[in-house]
């Protein structure tokens, strides 16, 4: 057996039975390294859970990752974009990406009897994740589209249900304004309200169906044919068109027509004239169909009795106003954030969560310095009480080093037996800070014990995130940070003469 850890069992066997000076002073550096241990505990799983929340609070707004266009463009309108791009739907496949999703935002002004306020609404489509909002939901229901309509129903937050004072299936006005610059009022019926604490996304975002902010910013193009009537068996037909940039242009199938009309056409059976509306700039045109089902007789021109009137609902349907992806983890956002760029078009841009909102993780990285700070405080402290201990217990046993020394004995191998000593008690330290921090935190975690103002912590209870990994390693500074740290007072030992310290009382 090593000799200095034989020692050193022996002495502490001993401390624990006789009644010496460095008895209460041991028990007060190992109570001092246990309550260090478990204020070292807390604060990380607090500060990391706190962080986790709000990050899943944030990203549930805005994801981790938006895709948008280049242009002119405020913090929350973008210049519209092509919903056909190569990496959509597929991207989702890409490993580490959760899903992708359209949206569009457009600020609007509330309007109620009690109250007025400004607003921006979120237009989401089928393939949005609701996970998140319905987790939080308090009243009511998400959202849910028909490819026939265009929804008016409306998410909104607590906060603003109880500003304007809307309760579910109430029905307000929200004013926009239009391509034209003028303002256009929008009716919306209460479906849901949500509740996620954090006030400053909360007291500003309602949801609603991406189609109505197509049609207020005019992403694409309407066109419609209208029945004017028939005379001398020639059918008319008119044509109107609206959205693009404004500079309608109208092209129909027949002798190179042009215009909104009414032009007339000689029909001798079954036959479909169309209009194709497009503008100046590059939108997608939208066509509409006049369809005519009759058998030819004689070849001489109908009226007809049987006809239909359709378009393809407009090419608004093309367009988005950006793009959402969601990761699988948020420790891969700069990672993913790279990938996923590789995968687009040169007009298109990537815009991280945190570029996005800078001061909400500006303020969660400085969280990471306080925790740091606390730790450190905490080991200096450890290191104090236990560099105290350790000098006690020598002095105590200075005839024992003195004889060890006069029976041949090195420095280094009486030192060892002390700092075995002293790893013994930061050891004994260790496991009694980590049952209580670990069991303390698991009491928070199952019932909820400290509650907070959400207010003013956006959480209304304090969140606790143990982690395994974390813990372990919190333990392993500690013990050898604190162990190097008393090779410092060991070195009393070097000091201690025989001749003197066997005489020594």
């Amino acid at each position: 057996m090593n000799t200095s850890f034989f020692i050193a069992k022996r002495l502490i066997r001993s401390e624990s039975t006789e009644k010496e000076l460095s008895k209460p002073i041991v028990r007060i550096a190992t109570i001092g390294i246990a309550l260090g241990v478990v204020v070292m505990i807390l604060a990380v799983s607090i500060v990391t859970g706190f962080q986790g929340e709000i990050r899943e609070k944030v990203i549930g707004f805005g994801s981790h990752i938006q895709i948008t266009n280049f242009g002119n463009d405020t913090r929350y309108q973008k210049p519209k974009l092509e919903i056909n791009q190569d990496f959509y739907p597929s991207i989702d496949t890409v490993s580490g990406v959760k899903s992708i999703n359209i949206f569009a935002l457009k600020e609007g002004v509330i309007e109620t009897p009690e109250n007025i306020q400004g607003v921006i609404a979120k237009g989401v489509a089928n393939d949005y994740d609701w996970d998140f909002l319905n987790s939080k939901m308090v009243q009511g229901n998400i959202l849910t589209f028909s490819d026939s309509s265009v929804s008016k129903e409306l998410l909104i937050s607590k906060f603003l249900a109880g500003r304007l004072q809307l309760k579910l299936g109430d029905k307000f006005p929200i004013y926009f304004q239009n391509a034209r610059s003028s303002m256009s009022q929008r009716n919306f019926t209460v479906a849901g309200i949500y509740d996620t604490g954090l006030k400053e996304l909360d007291e500003e975002f309602v949801f609603i169906d991406i189609r109505q902010i197509k049609r207020l910013n005019q992403w694409g193009i309407n066109a419609n044919l209208i029945f004017e009537g028939c005379e001398n068996n020639r059918v008319k037909l008119s044509a109107l068109a609206s959205g693009g940039d404004g500079s309608i242009r109208l092209k129909w199938n027949r002798d190179s027509l042009r215009g909104e009309g009414p032009h007339e056409f000689c029909l001798t059976g079954s036959d479909t004239i169309y209009a194709v509306a497009n503008d100046r700039s590059s939108t997608i045109p939208d066509t509409a169909f006049f369809v005519f089902t009759a058998p030819v007789v004689d070849g001489s021109c109908q009226c007809p009795h049987d006809y239909a009137i359709s378009n393809s609902g407009g090419s608004a349907k093309y367009y988005t106003g950006g793009f959402e992806v969601q990761l699988d983890s948020f420790d891969d956002l700069d990672k993913m954030d790279q990938i996923i760029y590789e995968h687009l078009n040169y007009n298109l841009r990537t815009t991280t969560i945190r570029q996005h909102l800078p001061e909400i993780f500006n303020w969660l990285e400085m969280l990471d310095l306080n925790t740091a700070i606390i730790i450190g405080l905490m080991i200096l402290i450890s290191i104090m009480n236990m560099t105290s201990a350790l000098l006690i217990m020598i002095m105590e046993r200075t005839q024992m080093i003195g004889l060890l020394k006069a029976m041949g004995a090195g420095s280094w191998f009486i030192q060892k037996t002390f700092l075995i000593q002293a790893a013994y008690i930061i050891s004994i330290g260790l496991v009694a800070g980590n049952i209580i921090g670990i069991g303390l935190g698991l009491l928070q975690q199952k019932f909820s014990l400290i509650k907070l103002d959400p207010d003013n912590y956006y959480v209304s209870e304090v969140p606790v995130l143990l982690d395994g990994s974390t813990i372990l390693i919190i333990n392993l500074v500690t013990l050898v940070i604190c162990l190097a740290a008393m090779i410092l007072p060991s070195l009393a030992v070097t000091q201690i003469r025989p001749t003197k310290a066997i005489r020594f009382d």
